[in-house]
């Protein structure tokens, strides 16, 4: 019998593992816990929308086990694959409790044991029996175990839950959330197990499914041109015109020049100019390429391509990646093509939600809009997909990347060159000299927004699809100021949606809530804001730090003066200035362990000793730049903090 045949799948739900009495192991020759607070919040996110949206089953993906037989008394599996979710929504039943509390631990008798067990990471362990005692606890385990914790945490806080809305959603979770739980036995080879699935290819995606249902509504003649465009946007953690380059073979210099890019008139932007230098093929002829196919062609391939472009070469210093998700450009795309091609303003899609990407576009655009106007439907989907091309050069040359640089990921705009030497030409994306503005205003709003959704994106594509060559920079600042500093209780996806149909749509700008004494419930985004009005207004009477400002991930709120001082702390305040906004500050779930209820002298030393390079907090250096704290320091603050606000908001935005 092959390994395979003896694999056992089933689905199986968080109640069902309770129930029987299961316990998980990570092997020592798996990684520990990897995960970022950016993938823990999706999660999140996703597992949120389903129980918001009352669904009966939410599939959350496969785990991959094999039963350990070492302990006769417990059925206990080694986790293989899916430990990183798996492991996660452990942790949420640590910090969650209520319907998720009898998942955390398993008990006979009078022993307890977690269930997910770190094998010999001790120090793993003790920590997690500590963390379960006293949820401030941070020390013995790893940064991404914290700072996920931290995110969790943090999720209770931002979504306001009431302990019986959280007992809602944590049963949810516990009774609704679905693994398809694999067992192999326990004499499995797995290298041979992990060669065998890995051969039999990649899962068909979403997106690829949703290109077969529109390319069918294309004369055959039309569809290998419009799967390459579809194609190479697909492909998200490269630049689109290296990847049309590769998968249509097309020569993409002489469809650029650098003078016509700065005035954003460039052939390459243009769907039709791309789609013409295409070699029209015969339907029997027809065999596109993905990009796996393109990485593992023969090299006598690889030679016949570079001889066909011999004159021109792609460059391209680092490695990006990108902020969002093919299946999400596709939603804001076609919010965009809903606009444009039926002139209406109440076509829409009712969120962006990655995992929906099938329901939203049939429920939307295939079932009922394409399906009206049937005889015009081949028109519809060229327009669709033209558009596409349209939207991802212009979200490549405009919307930041993760960028791998010497010191990390940063997220940077790295613009298009073309250089010419005898007849060579050589394409090249280069790193921005300096800050860039807009690409920190991005980053603020990448940081203080919902990872899965990213609404601020369809409104800002759209200007700069349709004003090619103004300042996009000042639009993204009247777009934020008026879509995301205002009171408004309407949905994000109606907001931004009044933002298509009128791009100058203006609101009152509120931010008297930064007066009230709203301690940890202050939204994020406030914090991040006052950074980049800080970086924007001061940056040129300060140092280099401030210039070269970043933003990074944060999820918690910190007492610049702590809610239970030390008695030998005398820099302290009141207990009507605690909560202020002047009192706080924004920063990681580490730093805010770190510090707890540490007196404001050493705060402040530390603070100063972690930032002599580079400044994580703008707000924290104005704060530390007092020598003591108390009362009229902490009031002081926050009117200069509010009255830099003022001056930002009452600022003339040019849009030339």
């Amino acid at each position: 019998m092959s390994v395979i045949e003896t694999i056992q799948s089933d689905l199986i739900t968080l109640k069902e593992i309770v129930e029987k009495e299961y316990i998980f192991d990570i092997p020592i020759y798996q990684r520990l816990y990897v995960w970022k607070g950016e993938q823990v919040k999706i999660l999140l996110a996703d597992l949120y929308n389903a129980y918001k949206e009352e669904k009966e089953i939410f599939y959350l993906g496969g785990v991959l086990v094999v039963e350990n037989e070492e302990k006769k008394s417990l059925t206990e599996f080694d986790l293989i694959d899916g430990q990183q979710r798996f492991t996660t929504l452990w942790m949420m039943s640590i910090v969650f409790k209520n319907g998720l509390s009898s998942f955390t631990n398993l008990k006979i008798n009078k022993t307890s044991y977690h269930r997910v067990n770190f094998s010999i990471r001790t120090d793993i362990k003790k920590f997690f029996d500590a963390y379960m005692e006293d949820d401030k606890v941070t020390k013995g385990s790893t940064a991404n175990i914290i700072n996920a914790l931290g995110v969790m945490e943090t999720f209770i806080k931002e979504n306001k839950l009431s302990q019986e809305e959280l007992l809602a959603f944590t049963t949810f979770l516990f009774e609704k959330v679905q693994l398809l739980f694999t067992s192999v036995p326990q004499k499995t080879d797995l290298n041979k197990l992990f060669e065998i699935i890995n051969n039999r290819g990649i899962q068909l995606q979403h997106h690829e499914i949703l290109k077969a249902q529109l390319l069918k509504l294309l004369p055959s003649d039309e569809r290998m041109k419009y799967s390459y465009l579809w194609d190479a946007c697909s492909y998200m953690d490269n630049y689109v015109e290296k990847n049309i380059k590769d998968i249509a073979n097309i020569k993409i210099a002489s469809l650029f020049e650098n003078k016509s890019y700065s005035k954003g008139s460039e052939n390459l932007s243009n769907a039709v100019k791309v789609l013409s230098k295409m070699t029209v093929l015969e339907e029997d002829d027809f065999k596109p390429l993905s990009l796996i196919e393109i990485l593992s062609s023969s090299d006598k391939e690889i030679e016949e391509n570079n001889e066909q472009n011999k004159d021109e070469e792609y460059e391209s210093d680092n490695k990006v990646r990108s902020i969002i998700t093919f299946s999400m450009l596709l939603q804001h795309t076609l919010r965009i093509h809903l606009l444009r091609y039926y002139e209406g303003t109440e076509y829409d899609i009712p969120k962006v939600l990655d995992k929906e990407l099938l329901s939203i576009f049939s429920a939307s655009y295939l079932d009922d809009v394409l399906l009206e106007n049937k005889d015009d439907a081949a028109d519809d989907v060229r327009a669709f997909i033209e558009l596409l091309w349209e939207v991802r050069y212009v979200f490549d040359k405009h919307v930041i990347k993760w960028v791998e640089t010497e010191d990390g990921e940063i997220h940077l705009i790295n613009k298009l060159y073309k250089s010419q030497s005898k007849g060579y030409y050589t394409l090249t994306r280069r790193k921005p000299d300096s800050n860039d503005g807009c690409s920190l205003l991005q980053s603020m709003l990448y940081h203080s927004q919902q990872l899965t959704t990213h609404y601020w994106l369809t409104p800002y594509l759209n200007y700069l699809l349709e004003n090619k060559g103004k300042n996009s920079y000042e639009y993204l600042r009247y777009l934020d100021n008026n879509l995301l500093s205002g009171n408004q209780d309407d949905s994000l996806i109606n907001r931004t949606h009044q933002f298509l149909v009128e791009p100058y749509y203006k609101t009152k700008i509120y931010y008297a809530i930064l007066k009230e004494p709203e301690g940890v419930s202050f939204a994020h985004y406030w914090f991040y804001k006052l950074e980049f009005i800080l970086w924007f207004l001061l940056k040129d009477t300060k140092d280099i730090r401030w210039k070269e400002f970043r933003f990074t991930a944060k999820n918690s709120v910190e007492h610049i003066s702590p809610q239970t001082p030390k008695k030998e702390d005398t820099n302290i305040v009141t207990e009507n200035i605690l909560d202020t906004f002047g009192n706080l500050s924004l920063v990681s779930r580490s730093i805010n362990s770190e510090y707890s209820n540490l007196p404001y002298n050493e705060k402040r030393q530390r603070f100063a000793n972690k930032n002599v390079n580079d400044v994580d907090s703008l707000k924290m250096d104005l704060i530390y730049s007092n020598k003591n704290w108390n009362d009229d320091k902490a009031k002081e603050h926050q009117d200069e903090m509010l009255s830099y606000m003022d001056k930002y908001f009452k600022q003339e935005i040019d849009f030339e």
